[in-house]
């Protein structure tokens, strides 16, 4: 696949303007502070739910963490199911006696670049350091609340080995057909880990929001300061793991247009 340089200049122009955001998130963030003006019992309640807001800030930062891992993960699995595809499709065609040589050649060849590529896009789609695809995601449990609320989740390994594709291939009708049966099952398995994780999106993004709604809810209650604070506590949260969600997306070459729209929606 060729790599789309209208995604890759518009997402690096994204990444900048994200980046520009935090940079003023920072400095609204230093400038605000609760006020102590009233009285101890104004003053230790104040305290108490700046501490709620920072709890409710690491909750917010492992979901949005959360989502960038699911978000790119499903870009690369999108890549992989349609490599299998065409794997299976070329399987099709070699399953035939009928073929010449030059012709099953070209095939097998074709099948092997598409396996190594799949390798590739596991390599490729990693999250702060860690394989998404790669089996590194293992039992990663996430904050969605500050009252002990956490989801754990694990991602399978969806390289050639992992997937037990290593040996499949299209140089004989026989061998054709033997990799048929395995790229199904490979097929199917790709297809309910996306089903995973778009499941785990929708519950990731109602968490989000729901922290989102409590944050404010808590902070109005004191003063208007406290809900400009906990406003930019939010944003920063969020502009600082979108950057590292889309800088995966400038890394990652194969990812669709759709796949980035429901990242950084």
């Amino acid at each position: 696949m060729r790599v789309n340089n209208n995604l890759g200049t518009w997402s690096i122009r994204y990444l900048q303007s994200l980046q520009n955001e935090q940079v003023s998130n920072v400095q609204s963030s230093s400038q605000t502070a609760v006020p102590f003006t009233r009285n101890i019992s104004t003053g230790t309640i104040a305290e108490r739910m700046r501490s709620q807001i920072n709890d409710y800030r690491e909750a917010m930062a492992s979901t949005y963490n959360a989502i960038g891992v699911m978000s790119i993960a499903e870009g690369g699995l999108q890549n992989i199911s349609t490599s299998f595809e065409r794997m299976k499709e070329l399987a099709v065609q070699a399953s035939r006696d009928t073929l010449s040589n030059s012709e099953r050649t070209t095939l097998q060849k074709e099948f092997s670049r598409l396996s190594q590529s799949v390798d590739r896009v596991v390599e490729q789609t990693t999250y702060d350091g860690k394989r998404v695809l790669g089996g590194d995601i293992r039992n990663m449990q996430v904050e969605l609340g500050v009252n002990q609320e956490q989801l754990g989740i694990t991602l399978p390994g969806m390289d050639i080995k992992s997937l037990e594709l290593e040996d499949a291939n299209v140089s004989s009708a026989e061998n054709a057909q033997n990799a048929l049966k395995v790229l199904d099952n490979a097929i199917q398995n790709v297809a309910k880990t996306r089903d995973y994780v778009d499941e785990t999106l929708n519950k990731l993004g109602n968490a989000a929001r729901n922290l989102g709604n409590t944050v404010l809810n808590t902070s109005s209650v004191s003063s208007l300061n406290d809900t400009n604070a906990a406003r930019n506590m939010m944003d920063l949260v969020r502009t600082n793991l979108l950057s590292q969600a889309t800088a995966g997306v400038v890394s990652q070459s194969n990812i669709n247009n759709m796949n980035v729209l429901r990242l950084l929606g």
